[in-house]
């Protein structure tokens, strides 16, 4: 047992002495990057330092330094062995681009390897940083023109949404779209996206006119997309679209009522004689303290008539986690259009909790002489947001309808949820329950539907299943649909990546009867029916050469479309192929897609071509289309010619500008469209701008030109203008509720009492930082800053010039906060390194860089640095100092002096005397 005991004990004293060696060894050897964090913009090249630094007493050789994986847009690291002695260290650039495919990198992290030898062992060990991306996390939603027109004469038409993914990280978006004013159906309502960074995917959405207006043929569509992980909305856009008829009357200009903190009053003529004025504003301000206040106004006065119509309008008040708001009222995630006018009042409590309750009128005005105010929707809802920011998020939600025109009430309840099982598996589930009941002809429908997407990450390869189901009289956004999409990509290295992709998509719906008629066996004039469905398999290969980027996809799909009066198909095999680059401020795109298919299971197969080129270069953009023959099984329905080939053209220019100093800004859009299927021919300018009379006050003005010609028999044709021209105000932007106003007057302190005393100064153009934000006075030493949250910050001000505060730096920020701010010079300390030289030693020393330290009495330490002249300083406060060196390189005859430093100022210059070491000088007599 004695020999089993000393051999436990011998072999836990080695253990032992190498775990002590390693821990030395480790701490004698640091390796380490100069800058914990870098900044990063898309198309900049950037530097860190790595920094090795033997701290012991041997000499080491670095043999390797790897970056830990193959980084895109690495340009230069040390790739050389090289030795380092005792104490010495070496700064090592490591240089980067950040080009498309870094900026895609789904780690934050950079870190390289690297191994090093010394005299007893050989080590590798880590050193890394992280990048910080100034990222766009936006969804932009867009169509290729600013106007999108439709024909009324067809049964269903569709337009082709492109959902633009602006920022380098994978997203999942739901796509959800409400029609203003209600009067369109779109299919689908909703539909769920992935995409990559910066990638851009075309969704086509199919539309049928329920009601036409041809008072007003324009309608808006606004289109909002939520990520899927965290509910949240992170894009929309309103697309405008404009139903063709021959006496086109334009009632407004074609952007909406957008932005914050501005009002504008406006004159706007048309040729059609509809002119109007038109006041638009948006304020932000408090009440009281706790309680912050918006307000949103759009009105039109119309002169002939002396008639006046309100809308979107609204007041919301906000006090702490609360906010209500009345007025127009909007809402999304009820699996429902929700907009109108009423009240609206949400609550958050928790880390992620809130519950909203909604009651309202669909109606778009909130109230007016100019329209007849009939009776809307009597909408009420309820909508509950739970879950944590990172694994766990859902909402369910409740939405009572009574429709006094249709005489039917609706009721639709829908629940989501979404499970981040790790930062690779995402699964979202979401089901809802509907019922409808007719109110003249007591006919009622019962439905439900559901969902369940994957989104997951195994290796190279990337799977993503979207699955809904809703039943023909569900009354949500889905009713009547069935979708099914499953993706495989694999990526073979950050420049190619190949994929194959199944969708089935179907439009199937059920609704009531028009109750404004009994039930017939056999009469359908008070039914509704239509159906569409899209079923396709197809596969694609994507890679990137230098700065070009190729995409080429083959497909096999089948569209169907019918309704009461016909039916169409149409069997299509499709090949898409896209190029695209960007070189410097230039940008090319190119997309084409032939298809071979036939009709209706007809025997003849026909060809057909659709192309889209696009050029950008900074602010300009340029963009054309062409078709030739049937792309899509809608246009079957509008085949007149016997041989049924026809050309559809499209071209379409945009140019936004900053001039004067970016007083002047504005856009010109101008584009022109010919379609031989439709028949027609459309042309339109417009323009918007914006002239800064004052930093507050600006001039708007907008116009639009366009024309519509008819080239089927009969044809007609018409030209209308509209022009607008305003007058512009900017408020300040309040500080939001919650947050706090911080402002600070800074000054020179000469008499130390903290006080702003007459004849001080004020100190202009100061630095301040608050902890990571950074302010400059102004003329009068003051700096605000606005929107600050509750919480510890630190103060600092005015570092590099000697001075300091004479307040505590910790600022506790839970109210608003007024201070004056003095700084107080600190005091010039000047000293000198002096060799003392032996007779006749000519070799001169050099002390440039030698490290001087000042300990005060509280335990602070500052450093100063000798120049080349052998001179160093600091700016102390008063007090006592030692100051020593740390440098075993010469020999000092006092390596630590104390000093003591009184306000009146410290005129000595403190001299630290040196000789070499080692060094005698022998002189032989004769």
């Amino acid at each position: 047992m004695s020999i089993i005991k000393r051999t436990i004990l011998l072999f836990a004293f080695v253990l032992l002495n190498f775990s002590l060696a390693f821990a030395q060894e480790k701490k004698d050897v640091e390796i380490h990057f100069e800058n914990d964090s870098v900044a990063v913009e898309k198309g900049s090249t950037f530097t860190n330092f790595l920094v090795v630094e033997n701290k012991s007493s041997e000499e080491i050789t670095i043999q390797n330094i790897m970056p830990q994986e193959n980084y895109p847009g690495l340009l230069f690291y040390s790739k050389n062995d090289f030795t380092l002695g005792a104490g010495q260290s070496k700064n090592l650039p490591v240089k980067l681009i950040a080009n498309v495919d870094f900026m895609k990198l789904r780690s934050n992290e950079i870190r390289f390897q690297v191994s090093y030898t010394t005299p007893s062992v050989t080590r590798t060990e880590s050193a890394s940083f992280f990048i910080k991306k100034e990222e766009n996390n936006n969804i932009a939603i867009y169509t290729a023109a600013y106007e999108n027109f439709i024909n009324p004469a067809a049964p269903d038409s569709s337009i082709l949404l492109i959902v633009e993914n602006q920022g380098y990280s994978k997203r999942t978006v739901k796509i959800d779209l409400q029609s203003i004013p209600d009067g369109l159906e779109m299919m689908p309502k909703q539909q769920t996206v992935s995409l990559e960074g910066l990638e851009k995917q075309t969704v086509e959405i199919k539309i049928v006119v329920r009601k036409q207006n041809m008072l007003f043929p324009e309608f808006n569509i606004n289109a909002n997309a939520t990520d899927v992980l965290n509910n949240e909305i992170v894009g929309g856009n309103t697309l405008h679209l404009v139903i063709l008829s021959n006496n086109r009357q334009i009632a407004r200009e074609n952007e909406a009522s957008n932005g914050s903190n501005f009002a504008e009053f406006s004159y706007n003529e048309n040729s059609s004689g509809f002119n109007f004025l038109q006041l638009r504003g948006n304020t932000v301000f408090r009440m009281t303290e706790n309680l912050k206040s918006r307000f949103n106004i759009g009105a039109d006065y119309y002169l002939e008539d002396g008639r006046y119509n309100l809308y979107d309008t609204w007041l919301e008040l906000e006090r702490k986690n609360t906010v209500l708001r009345l007025g127009n009222v909007n809402s999304n995630d009820y699996d429902y259009p929700v907009f109108g006018r009423g009240g609206k009042v949400s609550t958050k409590f928790g880390l992620n909790n809130q519950i909203e309750i909604l009651a309202l009128e669909n109606n778009y005005n909130l109230y007016g002489t100019y329209f007849q105010q009939t009776k809307g929707s009597t909408i009420a809802g309820a909508k509950y947001n739970f879950g944590n920011a990172k694994s766990f998020s859902g909402k369910v939600s409740y939405l009572f309808e009574h429709d006094p025109r249709l005489n039917v009430d609706t009721q639709v309840a829908n629940a989501v949820t979404s499970f981040l099982i790790n930062d690779k598996h995402t699964i979202r589930t979401e089901a809802g329950l509907s019922h409808e009941k007719g109110l003249l002809n007591k006919d009622e429908n019962a439905g439900a539907s559901m969902g369940a997407n994957y989104e997951g990450k195994v290796g190279k390869w990337d799977i993503q299943s979207v699955n809904s189901f809703a039943t023909k009289s569900y009354a949500g956004i889905k009713r009547g649909s069935f979708f099914l999409n499953q993706r495989i990509s694999r990526q073979f290295s950050p420049t190619q990546r190949a994929f194959i992709q199944y969708q089935n998509s179907q439009i199937d719906p059920e609704f009531l009867s028009i109750q404004s008629a009994p039930i017939e066996t056999g009469n359908t004039d008070n039914l509704r029916y239509y159906f569409n469905s899209t079923e396709a398999l197809g596969s694609g290969y994507q890679f990137s050469l230098n700065n070009w980027n190729f995409l080429l996809a083959p497909k096999v799909e089948r569209q169907k479309t019918a309704n009461f009066y016909n039916s169409q198909e149409l069997f299509s095999y499709r090949i898409e192929a896209n190029i695209s680059t960007t070189l410097g401020a230039h940008g090319l795109n190119l997309t084409a897609e032939y298809s071979y298919s036939k009709e209706n299971n007809k025997a003849d197969w026909f060809n057909s071509l659709k192309a889209t080129l696009s050029y950008r270069y900074k602010s300009f953009s340029l963009n054309g289309t062409a078709q030739w023959n049937a792309t899509s099984v809608f246009d079957l329905n509008s085949y007149y010619d016997a041989d049924r080939n026809f050309a559809n053209y499209n071209l379409y220019a945009s140019y936004n500008f900053h001039m004067l100093n970016n007083n002047l800004t504005g856009s010109f859009s101008a584009g022109t469209s010919y379609s031989q299927l439709y028949k027609n021919l459309n042309s339109n300018v417009s323009g918007n701008l914006e002239y800064k009379i004052s930093p507050s006050w600006s001039t708007t003005g907008y116009f639009n030109l366009s024309g519509y010609k008819s080239t089927a028999a009969y044809a007609s044709s018409g030209n209308y203008y509209q022009f607008r021209v305003g007058i512009k105000k900017y408020f300040a932007a309040a500080t939001a509720l919650g947050n706090h106003k911080v402002t600070f007057q800074l000054f020179e302190d000469k008499n130390f009492n903290g006080l702003l005393d007459a004849g001080e100064l004020v100190l202009a153009n100061e630095i301040v930082k608050l902890d990571n934000y950074v302010a400059m006075t102004d003329k009068n030493g003051k700096v605000v800053f606005q929107n600050v949250p509750e919480g510890i910050y630190k103060l600092k001000v005015n570092e590099s010039a000697g001075s300091r505060l004479m307040m505590d730096p910790v600022i506790m920020v839970n109210n608003n906060i007024n201070r004056k701010v003095g700084l107080v010079k600190n005091i010039r300390v000047s000293g000198k390194l002096k060799e003392i030289k032996q007779d006749y030693d000519v070799v001169e020393t050099d002390v440039t860089g030698i490290v001087v330290y000042a300990k005060s009495e509280d335990g602070m330490i500052y450093t100063a640095v000798v120049n080349q002249k052998n001179e160093f300083e600091f700016f102390l406060k008063d007090g006592k100092y030692d100051l020593y060196i740390e440098n075993d390189k010469y020999s000092y005859t006092q390596p630590t002096q104390t000093i003591h430093v009184t306000k009146e100022g410290y005129s000595e210059t403190v001299i630290f005397e040196y000789k070499k070491k080692d060094t005698t000088i022998k002189v032989k007599k004769f």
